[in-house]
């Protein structure tokens, strides 16, 4: 089992500054998220190289309401956009030998559906349809996280998240579990992990009020027990966030962004004293 990070959690902090701390804290890796036009791609691999520091995997660059990197829009023209966005992003995660691609299959912060009832998500299903040949030819994993309600209209839950991975039927398509969205959206911290057991690529960690691991009421033990019996191994991503309104903004201004040291840092220790 490695630990790693998302950069997104650092907010405006520039990604160079991010990698520094994240080696010096002891992490395995991190994510970053996938902005293509913002990095240097081939520089940020010669700092990992240096750092020792392993770029696991990219976070998938897309937000409400930027519906052009909606893979889920109403619009094909809107949706071939943000397939032609995510194949390039997927071609940034080779450049930085990660292994994966996090997909949100609607884009993050989309709450209410665009379509008739199932329509989103049959446009989702067809766009990362179309993005698997440029994953496997890049043999990179595209992972479909699964947000709560009040982030995506579409995969809120495991199950949903295993019916969609059928549904695209690749093998380069996998998913994750996210501890602060099963607090909201499931009813235990363990069953989600047999749903989709044979699915699952990575998982991502914060608690209740995505801070610290520890800070907040979620069952950490039965999430560990959770994954135990998936015989889960893989990426354990670190993704809280420091206090304060706007959940999709990740910078909260100073001094709130001191604090995210502080999350990274212990979040580290309890991954290393519980999880194992």
């Amino acid at each position: 089992m490695k630990f790693s990070i998302c950069s997104w959690t650092f907010g405006n902090v520039p990604i160079e500054k991010v990698m520094k701390f994240v080696a010096q804290a002891g992490y395995d890796a991190i994510e970053i998220r996938a902005a293509v036009n913002e990095y240097n791609w081939k520089e940020l691999l010669r700092l990992s190289k240096e750092l020792s520091l392993e770029i696991g995997g990219l976070t998938g660059d897309t937000g409400w309401p930027r519906e052009e990197q909606d893979l889920a829009n109403r619009y094909e023209t809107n949706r071939k956009s943000a397939i032609d966005y995510f194949k390039r992003q997927i071609e940034a995660a080779k450049e930085v030998e990660a292994n994966y691609l996090v997909v949100c299959p609607s884009a993050v912060g989309k709450s209410a559906p665009m379509g008739n009832t199932g329509e989103d998500w049959k446009w989702a299903v067809d766009s990362v349809q179309q993005l698997t040949d440029k994953a496997s030819e890049l043999d990179i994993t595209l992972v479909i996280e699964p947000l709560n309600r009040y982030e995506s209209c579409i995969v809120n839950t495991a199950e949903h998240a295993l019916k969609f991975v059928q549904e695209v039927g690749h093998p380069k398509v996998k998913t994750l579990l996210d501890s602060y969205h099963m607090n909201m959206e499931e009813k235990d911290m363990k069953t989600p992990f047999l749903t989709v057991k044979d699915h699952l690529e990575i998982l991502h960690v914060a608690d209740s009020n995505r801070q610290a691991l520890g800070r907040g009421h979620i069952n950490f033990a039965e999430f560990v027990t959770g994954y135990k019996q998936a015989a889960f191994d893989g990426m354990v991503v670190v993704e809280c966030s420091a206090p304060g309104p706007n959940p999709f903004q990740a910078d909260k201004g100073m001094p709130a962004m001191e604090l995210i040291y502080t999350y990274a840092t212990e979040s580290l220790l309890f991954l290393k004293q519980h999880f194992n």
